[in-house]
């Protein structure tokens, strides 16, 4: 689906009307697919606690080898669920990918959020973005300040993860990996899923001493295991 600038400009408009989720659909029908042959990610038996579009930025370091090293991500993730069983829901990433590339700005903020949740009929319902640990850094998906109605507020309403195993984008080179993660605190997932990724993947080599760059990607991310109550 092609947007041009002047229906992105137009969709500004209402930004501000879309800002924040007002109820959240079953995700009987948001259900997680992966391919039929892979064995890297666990496959996950039911429906998802949460489906979300994560609509951001991969950032990325120039190493001492001339190679890009990845520095975290930054995010904001939209519900969902109320596309499951679409073929909208089949290719929302693709869609607010190619609507993420015709905006100027690198980041998807309250600002401009609307340019994504109103071409497509979804929901801001949180941020996901790294965070400093004793061994580095670490994801976390949160929807303490923005998310579903039934957990936006909540103390415990995110979660800090880790890596488990991660697969090949089976769709090209320029995609990020799909990635399994595992919950270390929180108690938004036990289990977390990142599939259907656009984008992410820096060039192949930078010049030493070069600065940081992000690159757009998209995903969808299927959160499993909530207990925030």
């Amino acid at each position: 689906m092609f947007f041009s600038k002047s229906i992105i400009a137009t969709t500004l408009f209402a930004a501000s009307a879309l800002a924040a989720p007002l109820f959240s659909c079953s995700t009987a029908k948001a259900l997680m697919t992966l391919p039929a042959n892979e064995t890297a990610l666990a496959k996950q038996t039911g429906a998802p606690s949460f489906a979300l579009l994560g609509v951001g930025v991969q950032n990325y370091t120039c190493g001492a080898d001339a190679k890009y090293a990845s520095a975290g991500a930054v995010a904001e993730l939209f519900d969902i669920s109320c596309l499951g069983g679409t073929k909208a829901f089949d290719t929302v990433q693709d869609t607010a990918y190619n609507i993420f590339k015709l905006i100027p700005d690198k980041l998807i903020s309250a600002k401009n959020a609307g340019l994504i949740s109103a071409p497509i009929g979804v929901f801001s319902s949180g941020k996901h973005f790294f965070t400093p640990t004793a061994t580095g850094t670490a994801p976390v998906w949160d929807m303490r300040a923005v998310g579903v109605k039934s957990v936006q507020g909540k103390p415990d309403a995110y979660v800090l993860a880790a890596k488990v195993a991660n697969l090949t984008a089976p769709n090209g080179a320029e995609d990020v990996p799909w990635l399994q993660l595992k919950n270390v605190e929180g108690d938004l997932a036990t289990a977390i899923y990142r599939i259907n990724t656009r984008g992410g993947q820096p060039p192949a080599s930078c010049a030493v001493g070069s600065a940081p760059i992000s690159v757009k990607y998209t995903s969808k991310y299927f959160l499993f295991g909530s207990t925030v109550v």
